[in-house]
């Protein structure tokens, strides 16, 4: 049953909660550690729908201001996860409150190679890697029994959304 609406001249003032409801429902960046997984299926589409749920979750944590980054450089891992993995692959997101971390895990157990960049090279593809390596704080790769999980760190900027 929906609470009657009441206004503010027929409470008490000390009876007044509005501000405090209002406080709680505002949308604070979290101080601890959390962390999110996705299932991701062997889909041409997936680094499209990753890109999608992870500027959500950026924006709904008041992450926005890495939101680019992380797009580009998930997307980036999880295209090189479909196309050197016949199988699904899993992305989570880490969040302490100094770093956010994504790591692609996938079935291939070889660690990949990042391609040497050559001014003449026209090729379409082989350049994922360095671009994680040139735009993310750190990254590296964790070898697993059936697989590997190649991650990225970024440090977000103090102030979240409004960088």
């Amino acid at each position: 049953m929906p609470l009657p609406y009441v206004s503010r001249q027929s409470q008490p003032a000390h009876n007044w909660r509005l501000p405090h409801a209002h406080a709680r429902n505002r949308r604070t960046p979290p101080k601890s550690h959390w962390s999110y997984g996705f299932l991701i299926p062997h889909d041409p589409r997936a680094a499209s729908v990753v890109r999608a749920a992870l500027r959500a979750l950026l924006r709904a944590t008041r992450l926005g201001c890495v939101a680019d980054t992380v797009e580009l450089l998930a997307s980036e891992l999880v295209a090189n996860a479909y196309r050197h993995s016949p199988a699904d692959a899993c992305v989570s997101v880490e969040h302490t409150p100094d770093t956010l971390t994504v790591s692609v895990w996938d079935h291939n157990p070889a660690p990949p190679t990042p391609a040497e960049a050559r001014r003449d090279d026209d090729a379409e593809s082989g350049r994922g890697l360095g671009i994680v390596a040139a735009c993310a704080d750190e990254w590296g790769v964790r070898d697993y029994p059936h697989g590997k999980a190649v991650w990225f760190s970024v440090v977000p900027k103090r102030n979240g959304d409004e960088a």
